[in-house]
């Protein structure tokens, strides 16, 4: 999973799924946003959570999970960070991140590798990103989120390679889906992540 890419509902994920018959032991592994699809079509996952935007689904298997807004990531020092909302056309000639390994410079786009990379970048203001509205639990304390009202959603899914069947597999995706439906009730979040099924 991409660290932050679980809309905070991983721990809560893990918690319920440990108390399940058909649980197995669960490994973490952390991957940029581009990278998730491929771990798991690869075998170097057995699920994932990943958000349905720029993702090629090919080959998976999914299941929604939540959808949730979207905020933009500012310094406190940006000239919108005191705004009560933004929309798109507020944001136009920034610099936003890009997310692949693709080393072509391309007119605002800053090349980033993981989430802790960009948030410096936002803090050191040489960037700024829109990502769902769950990161602000996560933000440091130089960084704000403000509202984007014209963003589309993004929706949260759970993933794993097309067809496979297994008990904790199954087990797993019962428990994400019935503690995602309990968070859409109260307060959005989620997160992604690996099980492997012996």
């Amino acid at each position: 999973m991409k660290p932050g890419g679980d809309c905070g509902l991983l721990p809560d994920i893990l918690a319920a799924y440990e108390t399940d018959p058909d649980a197995v032991p669960v490994d973490i592994v952390l991957c940029s946003a581009h990278e998730c699809a491929g771990v798991i079509r690869d075998g170097r996952a057995d699920v994932g959570l990943l958000h349905r935007s720029n993702t090629d689904l090919t080959g998976l298997d999914i299941e929604e999970l939540l959808t949730e807004d979207q905020v933009v990531v500012l310094p406190h020092s940006h000239h919108l960070a005191d705004r009560v909302s933004v929309c798109l056309a507020d944001l136009a000639g920034e610099t936003m991140p890009h997310w692949s390994a693709d080393p072509h410079n391309t007119p605002n786009r800053l090349s980033v590798r993981d989430v802790g990379q960009l948030m410096q970048l936002i803090a050191l203001g040489r960037a700024i990103a829109v990502v769902p509205a769950s990161v602000r639990g996560q933000l440091r304390d130089d960084l704000t989120c403000v509202p984007v009202t014209d963003a589309q959603p993004t929706t949260l899914i759970l993933a794993w390679p097309q067809g496979h069947r297994a008990s904790a597999l199954a087990a797993f995706v019962r428990t994400a889906t019935t503690v995602a439906a309990h968070r859409q009730q109260t307060p959005s979040r989620v997160k992604r992540r690996r099980i492997h099924a012996t």
